[in-house]
């Protein structure tokens, strides 16, 4: 028996809707509620800013300070592939989620600024290099979280206390008087804040599609004096700086 076109559309534009209650039945199923876990890839923009200066000009001239103090304080930054172990717990109450999350972070961060041989502007004869590293391998974070979920989807906002571990070193060689050969290295176990912004889609049997930006930074990740070995009252130099990344990631997580 053929039907006539207006009666196929009205059958196909049901079936249709059959569908769409039946998928929208099936995502309002979704149960956020328990322990999860999952791996994330990203890429993350990151900085450390230096904070140094000179704090005794015995060995400098006065206006050495001035000179100095711009090129020890060049911004170190970098780009680097991040992963991500992800564990946590949510409590789904209605449509608001409640939750923590512990995230282990790779980032191999280890970037440089280097001076190559400069003069004094004090004294032409005389010259500086200076070159200022920092690494840093992993941060560590827990984040309390509260989200909302409609359908398949969730989206939410977490914040928390972060930890990780930095070094820094700086190298300063110059040719003042018998001439200077400094290095200084300091290793620093840091406490940040971080906080995310993510989405996620459930594609069932418990497994998770997700996205998140990650904001992490760390007030100081260095804090010392030196001599660089002039001699002196007092130390020559300064070491102080913060850091920062900005984490763009995709994760796949599985609830238990």
């Amino acid at each position: 028996m053929n039907l006539h076109p207006l009666s196929r559309v009205s059958h196909a534009g049901l079936a249709a809707f059959a569908l769409c209650v039946l998928a929208t039945n099936a995502s309002a199923e979704t149960n956020w509620s328990g322990f999860y876990g999952g791996l994330a890839l990203g890429g993350a923009y990151s900085a450390a800013k230096p904070d140094n200066g000179v704090i005794y000009s015995g060995h400098f001239d006065g206006s050495d300070r001035e000179q100095l103090t711009p090129i020890l304080n060049e911004t170190i930054k970098g780009f680097d592939v991040t992963g991500s172990a992800l564990f946590g717990y949510d409590y789904q109450d209605r449509n608001v989620i409640y939750g923590i999350e512990g995230d282990l972070t790779f980032m191999p961060f280890s970037e440089s600024e280097n001076r190559g041989r400069t003069t004094y502007d004090t004294s032409p004869a005389n010259s500086f290099t200076s070159r200022t590293s920092v690494e840093s391998d992993f941060t560590f974070s827990i984040r309390p979280k509260i989200g909302y979920a409609t359908g398949g989807w969730q989206i939410y906002f977490a914040a928390g206390p972060s930890i990780s571990r930095f070094k820094t070193t700086h190298e300063f060689t110059d040719t003042i008087g018998t001439g200077t050969n400094h290095t200084f290295t300091d290793t620093k176990t840091a406490f940040g804040v971080s906080s995310s912004i993510g989405a996620g889609y459930s594609f069932g049997n418990d497994w998770t599609l997700r996205g998140d930006y990650v904001l992490t930074y760390f007030p100081q990740i260095v804090n010392s004096d030196a001599d660089i070995g002039q001699g002196g009252p007092a130390p020559d130099l300064s070491y102080d700086g913060d850091f920062q990344s900005h984490n763009v990631r995709f994760a796949v997580i599985k609830r238990f």
